[in-house]
């Protein structure tokens, strides 16, 4: 039985070699006749009635010479439905796919994801040699090593540039406040953050650097305690600059030696969740594996929670959340934020809305307080805390409490909490059970702390970005 099994398999071998070799040969000797020989038009078959194509012109073209060639012309011999100008369709369609869509245009942004940067490139491989270069906080522009000089051509022609620094001034701790220049004239600032690493009650706390980026030119919440706040809102942020902040960012780290770039906050000049659009691009752009590709719980928005409304909206970013509260009392909190319009009660109950519709994993909540002395630092103050965020730590699946100490920035009024308060002030929350924490104070040296971030500019009708 294996025998006759055997010499079945091999009898339909040799049928199919010969096949192959008399479709070569009548291929051949096709092709290479002359147009004026006798053969041409007559007595061949299904070649005699088989004019080529319209893709075509001038007639069949000589197959490359290779084991596929005959095949490919057994394949039209057996079936004349046009199955040339398919294959030259599949080619056309192929080579349009590879096309750069960028040719011809003007101030594109290479902080795309990988298939459309793709698309304007010409290929996911250049796309991708971009986006290697910019995790590193090298500029794809000036990166030899990675991006090939046909893409390093298209970006200087059709691509925006990455807006450069002009300052970057190193604290005592190491923190870093970077002056980011943009293309109008204007600018922004950016913190690079250096953390060590120490054992805490935690455990031990790995090395990390934390990146805080703006949003805005200016600000239009008006906090009184705020540097930015006094400045006013001069303009939104594209995208396009917030994730350039991102790219200086990882320069830096990578320039200095610094801990690998951990953790991104949007707690720098503007309010975030006024600029929904660019924002919601931005942590896109920022989450994305094969972009950044930094975990969603490593990039936190924080708002001062302009109105449910914005609120409502920021459930969908894929960043945690952060509500810079300051008040609990709606008469302080509007003399502190004095652009509050709604109560803290209302605004409390749309977070704790959002938070609860949120993925356990997305749900953790920050609250930041900054306390100033003999205004906010009471312990009447701190219950009255307690009483508005209880219903949110219902909801979610760690509350964090940050204090904050003022840190000046010459405005008279107000002065830093002392010691005693802001660890009565701590001590009043744990006890009702929050996980409270006063933050170390980093580059106030350097006026890079939380409220001194300003450029010195201030508000004045401008078209800017809407």
């Amino acid at each position: 039985r294996i025998s006759w099994i055997q010499a079945e398999v091999g009898g339909r071998m040799i049928l199919r070699g010969l096949v192959v070799l008399a479709a070569a040969a009548l291929g051949e000797a096709w092709l290479s006749a002359p147009a004026h020989s006798s053969h041409a038009g007559t007595g061949w078959g299904l070649l005699s009635s088989h004019t080529p194509p319209a893709s075509c012109p001038g007639g069949w073209r000589r197959p490359e010479r290779s084991f596929r060639a005959p095949l490919r012309l057994g394949m039209v011999l057996a079936d004349d439905k046009g199955a040339v100008d398919e294959v030259a369709w599949r080619t056309v369609k192929h080579k349009g796919r590879q096309e750069a869509a960028a040719v011809g245009e003007e101030g594109l942004s290479v902080f795309e994801d990988v298939a459309e940067l793709g698309r304007l490139l010409g290929g996911t491989g250049k796309a991708k040699m971009v986006w290697e270069s910019l995790r590193d906080g090298v500029s794809p522009w000036e990166n030899r090593e990675v991006v090939t000089d046909k893409a390093r051509a298209l970006l200087e022609r059709s691509f925006q540039g990455i807006p450069g620094v002009s300052l970057e001034s190193v604290a005592g701790d190491g923190t870093t406040k970077l002056l980011v220049d943009l293309d109008d004239g204007l600018q922004v600032e950016s913190v690079v953050i250096p953390n060590k690493g120490k054992p805490s009650a935690q455990g031990v706390v790995e090395p990390r650097t934390t990146l805080c980026v703006s949003s805005q030119v200016g600000c239009n919440r008006a906090c009184d305690f705020c540097a930015t706040g006094k400045m006013g809102f001069i303009r939104q942020l594209t995208s396009h600059e917030i994730l350039s902040q991102v790219f200086h960012g990882l320069r830096v780290v990578r320039e200095r030696g610094l801990p690998p770039l951990h953790n991104i906050v949007f707690m720098g000049m503007g309010e975030p969740l006024n600029n929904p659009l660019h924002v919601m691009r931005a942590t896109d752009i920022l989450t994305r594996d094969k972009c950044f590709g930094f975990a969603r719980s490593r990039v936190t928005v924080s708002t001062v929670g302009p109105s449910p409304a914005a609120i409502r909206a920021a459930g969908d970013l894929p960043a945690m959340l952060a509500w810079s509260v300051h008040a609990a009392d709606d008469e302080l909190r509007r003399r502190l934020v004095p652009t509050t319009a709604h109560t803290m009660e209302e605004l409390r109950d749309t977070f704790k809305s959002v938070l609860s519709k949120r993925s356990r994993q997305m749900s953790t909540f920050m609250v930041a307080v900054t306390l100033i002395d003999g205004l906010n630092d009471g312990e009447e103050q701190a219950d009255a805390l307690v009483e508005l965020l209880r219903p949110i730590q219902e909801v979610v699946k760690g509350l964090v409490v940050d204090l904050i100490p003022y840190n000046d920035i010459g405005e008279a009024a107000y002065e830093r909490a002392g010691k005693d308060n802001v660890g009565a002030f701590q001590r009043r929350l744990r006890d009702a059970g929050f996980a409270c924490f006063v933050r170390v104070t980093r580059g106030d040296d350097g006026n890079a702390a939380c409220g001194q971030l300003a450029t010195g500019v201030t508000a004045t009708p401008s078209p800017g970005v809407s």
